[in-house]
């Protein structure tokens, strides 16, 4: 007899379909998953909107205190990062920073975690009658960086400038250096003329390169696209200065290859980095200076930004700059700091170098390119003269201080001790080369002819190391100084009188690049 069959029901029933086994609900498992991932993102948006929430409701409430308390917005920047915020700007000479962090806090509810503080005083604002002045500033970019220099009237110019700028390169490239003079307005139409340039300003990103100034009544604009197709929106900006009287001039150009020649190509030395950019007319020139940026610094430390843009013109004119170029770029290692540019018509170079020596080659390479037709810009500069020069001007101070040298370092007789007048006037030579501190010094001893000659020659090595002895525990490394004895062998002075021998028993110092062996 067959077991007796349960009549219980099992609680997946309902989901096996009749003639099949029974199966797990992978409908229910899918659907819980999409549950959980949607319920994720969601409670990541609400997270996001809660922080943006939080910031605008922070934003507001500490405009609303510091204007209630008088301070000018127009002036300050606010930057925040969630509870943290970020003031710069200027204020009024009479507000202290401790005065705006007491504005900040008094009616905030804890909701403001950090305040950090970067401000300046305003200027004066000239009384109705007083000094009137103009705009004059400028933009410059190079690098991707753009540098914002000059005056303008009122904060507000500065504001509008700077935010323009942060549009076209972002605010990290921007480099502030615009002062604001607080004059009257001597030109009625100042607000009009920095909108136009500011509207200039903000198409930039489409630039590789721009120079602009801004004046009373001029309007400069010069840049280069990489793309033709970017041109007419670059002169349309640049025209709306026409709109409010200011004479215009310069061009908006786009990077392309010339007959023979390279547009645009530029090396620069950032630390141990060589950054290379700019537009070459064939992979040949891109490789000639990337293969002398890695000789310099090595593969690691370049970074390539060179486009090339294909000539059809023949290209050995343009590979004589290239090659220039290159060669500068072989030097930046002898460079603290040091920039390279070559266009079709000029070279600029730009090197600072420790020592005058180093400038050298540099030189001759600006020389080469000249020799070949190019225009020459730039400074080869050394922070420290020349080994050889150095060594002359110490000369020259040893030489001022000679008569007292030959008055008071000198010796009593069969004696190598320094007096008191004599360690005085060597204190002088000790500051004369700690002023040059790369030449050496010969230091030779000398006697009168009383004695033989072979204890006069030890004698007069004995004076002169104790010269050398005082040097050293005055502060000259050893390695700069050599000590040596000629006896009686150079007298500057008759041995047949006492005043003569007295004469001769002395020291004397040469100074020298180095010391040969």
């Amino acid at each position: 007899m067959p077991p007796e069959q349960s009549t219980k029901t099992s609680q997946w029933a309902a989901f096996v379909p009749p003639g099949r086994g029974k199966q797990w609900p992978w409908k229910t498992g899918k659907i819980s998953a999409l549950a959980i991932l949607l319920f994720s993102l969601l409670a990541a948006a609400t997270v996001m909107w809660g922080i943006q929430h939080f910031e605008n409701r922070l934003d507001k409430s500490a405009r609303a205190d510091l204007a209630t308390a008088g301070v000018n917005l127009d002036t300050l920047d606010f930057d925040w990062t969630y509870r943290d915020l970020s003031l710069t700007g200027e204020v009024s000479k009479e507000l202290s920073e401790q005065q705006i962090i007491d504005i900040l806090r008094a009616s905030d509810d804890a909701g403001i975690r950090n305040i950090s503080l970067q401000l300046t005083p305003l200027p004066e604002q000239p009384l109705p009658g007083e000094e009137k002045g103009t705009i004059d500033v400028t933009a410059t970019l190079a690098e991707g960086i753009l540098f914002l220099e000059g005056s303008v009237l009122t904060a507000a110019h500065r504001t509008r400038l700077y935010e323009a700028a942060t549009q076209a390169v972002g605010q990290s490239n921007v480099v502030r250096k615009i002062t604001v003079s607080g004059l009257l307005e001597a030109i009625p139409g100042a607000d009009q003329r920095i909108e136009s340039f500011a509207n200039s300003i903000a198409g930039l990103d489409k630039a590789t390169a721009a120079d602009a100034a801004l004046s009373a009544t001029d309007f400069r604009f010069n840049a280069t696209v990489a793309d033709e197709n970017q041109v007419d929106e670059l002169l349309a900006r640049q025209g709306s200065a026409g709109d409010v009287g200011l004479v215009i001039s310069g061009d908006i150009v786009a990077k392309k290859s010339a007959p023979g020649g390279v547009v645009d190509v530029n090396a620069l030395k950032n630390g141990e980095r060589i950054t290379l950019s700019g537009v070459v007319i064939s992979d040949f020139q891109k490789q000639l200076l990337v293969d002398a940026a890695t000789t310099a610094v090595g593969e690691s430390m370049v970074d390539d930004q060179v486009t090339v843009v294909a000539s059809g013109d023949d290209t050995s004119l343009a590979d004589d700059k290239i090659t220039l170029l290159a060669t500068a770029v072989e030097t930046f290692p002898t460079a603290i700091e040091a920039s390279a540019r070559v266009t079709v018509t000029d070279f600029e170079f730009n090197a600072l170098v420790e020592f005058e020596e180093d400038t050298a080659p540099l030189i001759s390479i600006r020389e080469k390119a000249s020799e070949n037709g190019l225009e020459v810009n730039g400074e080869i500069e050394a922070r420290r003269i020349s080994l050889e020069r150095e060594v002359l001007l110490l000369q020259a101070e040893i030489d001022a201080l000679s008569a007292e040298i030959r008055e008071n370092v000198i010796f009593e007789s069969s004696e190598w001790v320094l007096g008191f007048d004599a360690k005085k006037t060597l204190d002088k030579v000790v500051d004369a080369m700690n002023r040059h501190q790369r030449p050496v010094v010969l230091i030779a001893g000398h006697t009168d002819s009383s004695g033989a000659r072979i204890d006069n020659e030890l004698l007069s090595l004995e004076r002169a190391s104790a010269v050398r002895e005082y040097l050293e525990i005055s502060g000259i490394n050893q390695l700069r100084l050599r000590s040596v004895g000629y006896g009686e062998g150079v007298p500057i002075a008759s041995n047949d009188t006492e005043v003569g021998k007295k004469q001769n028993r002395r020291v004397e110092f040469s100074a020298r690049g180095r010391f040969d062996n």
